[in-house]
């Protein structure tokens, strides 16, 4: 090895180190002491002194760990998952999904409990004689018998007696019979779908949606808009991304992060968000002109219901709202020409800010917005829904892609803006 590249003397210890490295990369001695002499440059480490060296040395190791980290990933998971690399366009907020089910349950029990059981949704468990007995409906059959105790989903209706909502599920769409029908819902489950523009290693970009549940989609963290590279299963059928565990949420890394020899690493210069956006996600295109038109024909659509729009941010309130954890920006179309009259002047669109996604502009920026539109029917005095009367569309915000910023980030609430339809 060639040690007066880069440096007066090269201590024993670091020359023996890098010819073990090389070796455990299958590289040349040259081509490994050439990237310890570029590491140390792109850090500012003066190699000529044996202290920076080693600091220099540590930083090899941690590359070549990196590069036998994604080497194992793509040797061991061979017909398994793939490597891809892209940006998320939107992440909806995590939620439990048993929720819902948990109150659609108990409504149906309350209204009608022997019909809820005859639909086997639900179990009933009674104390009795300090045993619990369950029953249930199965296959069209009544059962009752006494069980150890009560499952963690278990919801109390009254007196010594509790509902369990159940897995209805026989059969799934495949034919295969579900293994679970009958048992009882886990108490919680948490959910969270990510839309990502994206390829696989040497494919187009397409539209992904990344699905994760419980604790992965707990654990999720990625900014919108951000080149990386992430690992899982790629279903082509349903265009969707599935995490594994142990290695998606792990594998998340930012391009700008990577050597640009490490094999996750792709080159992206050449690539325009905008244009990508245009030609992946084209059916989801919208106008803030045509917002109404653009929410009733989405509406009716079956499957993910995203909008893709831009527009200028007008003002801002991004005081948390404690029922929601929402924040708001208001944002106006960006060829708008309104006359002088207060009657040409419609009003801005609020978008709903979730507590994940980072408001680093400020009024009179520039932004292409990702979410989905949302329309609430008006209430009276009373608290109860209007007939045929709605307020505005809205748009809850699943990801931002800012073309210019602009101004201070405001914190007061726009004047003029009622906000009590939500």
């Amino acid at each position: 090895m060639n040690t007066k590249k880069g440096s007066e003397k090269m201590i024993e210890r670091v020359e023996k180190e890098l010819k073990g490295l090389a070796n455990r990369l299958q590289i040349e001695e040259e081509e490994m002491l050439n990237k310890y002499n570029e590491i140390a440059s792109a850090n500012g480490i003066d190699v000529k002194e044996e202290r920076q060296q080693l600091v220099a040395l540590t930083l090899v190791r941690n590359h070549v760990r990196g590069v036998l980290s994604s080497n194992r990933s793509s040797t061991t998971s061979t017909g398994y998952g793939n490597h891809g690399h892209g940006f998320f366009v939107a992440i909806e907020p995590t939620r439990d999904i048993m929720e819902w089910r948990r109150k659609n349950v108990m409504s149906k029990y309350r209204s009608d409990s022997s019909q809820a059981l005859n639909d086997e949704i639900v179990a009933e468990v009674v104390l009795e004689d300090g045993n619990y007995v369950k029953t249930q409906v199965l296959n069209g059959e009544w059962e009752t018998k006494t069980i150890g105790g009560l499952p963690p989903a278990a919801m109390e209706t009254g007196d010594n007696t509790w509902i369990v909502p159940v897995d209805a599920v026989k059969t799934w769409a495949s034919g295969d019979k579900n293994k679970n029908y009958g048992r009882p819902l886990p108490k919680e489950q948490f959910q969270l779908r990510a839309h990502f523009v994206g390829a696989k290693q040497g494919e187009d970009y397409q539209l992904w949606t990344l699905q994760l549940k419980n604790e992965a989609a707990k654990n999720f963290k990625a900014n919108t808009f951000e080149w990386l590279t992430l690992y899982g299963i790629f279903n082509d059928e349903r265009n969707a991304i599935y995490g594994i565990q142990n290695k998606t949420l792990q594998s998340l890394t930012a391009l700008d992060n990577l050597d640009s020899e490490d094999p996750r690493f792709t080159d992206v210069s050449d690539k325009d968000i905008e244009t990508l956006l245009v030609e992946c996600m084209a059916e989801y295109l919208g106008d803030l002109m045509e917002l109404d038109d653009f929410h009733e024909m989405i509406s009716q659509k079956q499957g993910t219901r995203l909008i893709v729009t831009d527009g200028i941010v007008t003002s801002q309130n991004l005081t948390v709202n404690e029922k929601t954890g929402n924040r708001v920006m208001w944002i106006e179309p960006l060829d708008a020409s309104y006359g002088f009259d207060d009657d040409d002047i419609p009003d801005s669109t609020p978008v709903w800010i979730p507590s994940n996604i980072k408001v680093d502009f400020g009024a009179g920026s520039d932004v292409i917005i990702v979410g989905r539109t949302n329309q609430t029917q008006k209430k009276d005095d009373d608290g109860m829904p209007i007939d045929g009367e709605y307020n505005p569309v809205s748009i809850n915000l699943y990801g931002v892609f800012v073309r210019t910023s602009m101004g201070a980030v405001e914190e007061v609430e726009e004047a003029g803006e009622d906000l009590n339809f939500w």
